[in-house]
């Protein structure tokens, strides 16, 4: 095969992959069902094996692109003296980078794709639904229902929620995981060598997830570890010594705390406060929990290999994906609810 033929077989190669990737793509953030993933696979597995993008003429092109920048420099400094040949040799060597940049932006989207893809399967096999923003729930009234969510005197916006449902053997609920994005602005002063001063304004970024259900046993409690702006109430302390180190106690009154702070439930809570870093349980007046935690893995699911692999890459979505600390945490939450259920 001639070189031009080569050229035109990976030009009709790339472009079949990158439409049918798009497809895929596309068609992923609307799946309803595993078949309807598997489909996907097959539309994948229609291409030619290994999956990969032929990036041999880009190399090529970016290699040739470098002689004639280095022949530009080397003419300049050894044959003639022309002022403009250092100019065209450094454009010439910028013009290098853009088959790279090509290069690494397509390896990235096709290693994302696989994340995204076992990500959905994940989702699928523990019957959670990502919703888009038309469908979340009244989150204005979260944040004005909930300290947890006074944080952040710049900017607070919801990223993701995500609904799904837990069936214990005693209790079963509905839940929504959200992710909470919030941003802290202040203003910086600094004094240079020459005694003069300068402010600039600092952002920093802050994420914090959690989980949003019905928890009819507690109201108008706060049991925190990373205290937001709005924690008030009356304090309470239990009688561990462990619990008091882990958490601080806000309730609207003592007896309110001291009824749900039963032995059991601090144990809970302990081992619970060991699974979750920066943990905060808040029960609204209305009967909601609101979890919250700096665990941003909470929900992740990592794919064993990537979409290169496919053979080995669809053996993993036919098996059913565990989110073990996701289930650990309802399976605690399950248990806090057992503990203060009346009839139990």
């Amino acid at each position: 095969m001639s070189a031009d033929q080569h050229n035109k077989s990976a030009y009709q190669h790339n472009k079949t992959m990158a439409a049918t990737l798009a497809l895929v793509k596309r068609q992923n953030q609307q799946l309803q069902s595993k078949t309807e993933l598997l489909q996907l696979l097959d539309k994948l597995a229609a291409l030619p094996q290994p999956l990969a993008y032929r990036h041999l003429p880009l190399w090529l092109l970016s290699a040739g692109l470098i002689a004639a920048a280095l022949a530009c420099i080397w003419l300049y400094h050894y044959l003639v003296e022309l002022s403009w040949l250092p100019a065209i040799g450094w454009g010439l060597l910028g013009l290098s980078l853009l088959p790279l940049i090509l290069i690494g932006w397509r390896h990235a989207s096709f290693k994302k794709l696989g994340r995204e893809l076992y990500w959905q399967n994940a989702l699928l096999d523990n019957q959670l639904q990502l919703l888009p923003p038309s469908r979340w729930p009244d989150n204005r009234s979260w944040q004005q229902q909930f300290a947890e969510f006074d944080r952040g005197n710049h900017k607070r916006e919801f990223k993701q929620i995500i609904a799904g449902n837990y069936a214990g053997a005693e209790h079963q609920f509905d839940y929504h995981y959200w992710h909470f994005h919030y941003v802290d602005r202040r203003t910086v002063t600094s004094t240079n060598s020459k005694g003069q001063v300068r402010t600039r304004t600092q952002y920093t970024h802050y994420d914090r997830y959690g989980l949003m259900l019905p928890f009819r046993y507690a109201q108008n409690l706060f049991i925190c570890a990373f205290a937001p702006a709005g924690f008030s109430g009356e304090k309470y302390q239990s009688d561990s010594g462990r619990f008091n180190k882990l958490f601080k106690v806000r309730a609207k009154a003592q007896m309110q705390a001291a009824r749900f702070l039963k032995p059991a439930v601090v144990v809970a809570l302990e081992d619970l406060a060991g699974q979750l870093r920066q943990l905060n349980l808040e029960f609204s007046a209305d009967g909601v929990l609101c979890v919250s935690f700096a665990d941003a893995d909470v929900i992740d699911a990592k794919p064993p290999c990537g979409l290169e692999q496919l053979s080995r890459f669809r053996q993993s979505i036919e098996q059913t994906t565990a989110l073990p600390k996701l289930q650990q945490t309802l399976a605690s939450i399950h248990q806090l609810m057992r503990h203060s259920d009346s009839n139990f």
